[in-house]
């Protein structure tokens, strides 16, 4: 599950992440440039921005968690036992599992409904817009299940050998 993690995030996400910042800035930056500028910004850079905020977001988000970097409590996590934290992190990866199943389930449903739609400024198909829900789904999936992986391996390192 690692490998695989790992190729995904190294050639795929982490790459995405970049990419959609950078058309990101630019994209406010022309807005910008055209409110200042211009009499009216281009009318496409508002939704495109939008478009960009939500897939950087996403994109960011499946880095960050993989990464362990999310916002988290530590020193209330430190004051616990190693027992109750042990069984805190299978708690906190199974939560975070379902999280990403639903998301990935209900995000294709949502994609049925919204296939119909058009964006009104560019006249994308709304599918494109909200087609980053099923693939952030799948992508905490995929990290809940490397570190419930990891926990258990833990486990059986700290074990010993099996007789």
């Amino acid at each position: 599950m690692k490998k695989v993690n790992d190729l995904l995030f190294k050639f795929f996400l982490e790459p995405a992440v970049k990419i959609t910042g950078i058309l990101l800035l630019l994209v406010i930056m022309l807005q910008i440039f055209g409110r200042a500028f211009m009499s009216t910004p281009p009318s496409w850079t508002e939704e495109m921005s939008r478009f960009f905020f939500l897939w950087y977001s996403f994109f960011a988000c499946a880095v960050t968690l993989r990464a362990k970097q999310h916002l988290g409590l530590d020193y209330f996590y430190r004051q616990f036992n190693p027992r109750f934290r042990e069984v805190l992190d299978y708690i906190i990866q199974v939560l975070v599992l379902a999280f990403g199943a639903y998301t990935a389930f209900y995000g294709v449903q949502l994609l049925s409904i919204v296939a119909k739609r058009k964006a009104p400024i560019s006249g994308w198909s709304m599918t494109w817009f909200y087609l980053i829900l099923p693939i952030m789904g799948v992508l905490f999936v995929l990290i809940s299940l490397e570190n419930l992986q990891e926990l258990w391996a833990k486990k059986k390192a700290k074990e010993g050998p099996a007789k």
